[in-house]
């Protein structure tokens, strides 16, 4: 092809880091998957840099919920973080790509449009309104975080490493001292059970459903009130809101 788009690289640059991991992204790998000339994609993205953003960018377009959103804000966010959750699950290098130029990027602030769009509707002071905006993007961050943490743990483990940790049969010695000194109660009765399913150290799945839910009611149950709309701290990060509402 004579012309090859900005976002058909970028397209091609996602496949291929979702195949193969993100160290396997390169203009000469692109450019042999285009089947374009070397240098042609420099044409249209000026450096890996920029191609990176472009890459989280595009992560970032599959984190959008379909317009209208629900209207019930507490729908809304729990869609918003199962939106977020799928998109990393599905591009996981994306949770380890940190561009040096990053830029303000369409679908990045379509996504933060969004998620202000739901806050507006709560009833809060400043500093409560941006936590519970991080709050969410934390927990779903650092759920996926984890889960591909544990993955990538136990993927390098050989079967009979798998089944050491499974059995507790050969710890630490300063580890084994402890237990056998009563210094770890909870420890040995865990370690102790013989129906262990999985690795100690490598803690099962606990759901995201149960912590996002317990998050959604914490925040119910501190920030929903009464009275008009908070927008102006979202828009200039003013406190002139607080200071209408009071």
């Amino acid at each position: 092809m004579s012309v090859t788009p900005r976002a058909e690289i970028v397209a091609a640059a996602v496949r291929i880091a979702d195949a193969e991991g993100i160290e396997a992204v390169s203009m000469r790998r692109l450019a042999t998957e285009l089947g374009v000339a070397t240098m042609t994609p420099y044409t249209h993205v000026e450096s890996k840099d920029e191609l990176l953003d472009l890459m989280r960018d595009a992560v970032a377009a599959e984190m959008l919920l379909p317009e209208p959103l629900p209207e019930d804000w507490r729908t809304a966010l729990g869609a918003i973080a199962h939106k977020t959750k799928e998109a990393f699950e599905a591009h996981p290098w994306s949770l380890d790509v940190t561009s040096r130029r990053p830029r303000a990027r369409i679908n990045r602030l379509r996504h933060v449009e969004q998620s202000v769009s739901i806050m507006v509707r709560l009833h809060v002071d400043p500093p409560t309104g941006r936590a519970i905006l991080m709050s969410i993007d934390d927990y779903v961050t650092g759920y996926c975080m984890r889960a591909r943490s544990r993955q990538r743990m136990l993927a390098s483990l050989a079967p009979e490493a798998k089944e050491s940790l499974h059995s507790f049969r050969d710890p630490d010695p300063e580890v084994a001292a402890a237990l056998e000194a009563g210094e770890l109660p909870l420890i040995k009765k865990i370690t102790g059970r013989r129906n262990r399913s999985h690795p100690f150290g490598v803690p099962p799945d606990s759901g995201f459903e149960p912590g996002l839910e317990w998050l959604l009611d914490g925040i119910e149950a501190t920030a929903v009130g009464n009275g008009e709309p908070i927008v102006e701290w979202l828009l200039d990060g003013s406190e002139a809101g607080a200071r209408a509402r009071g």
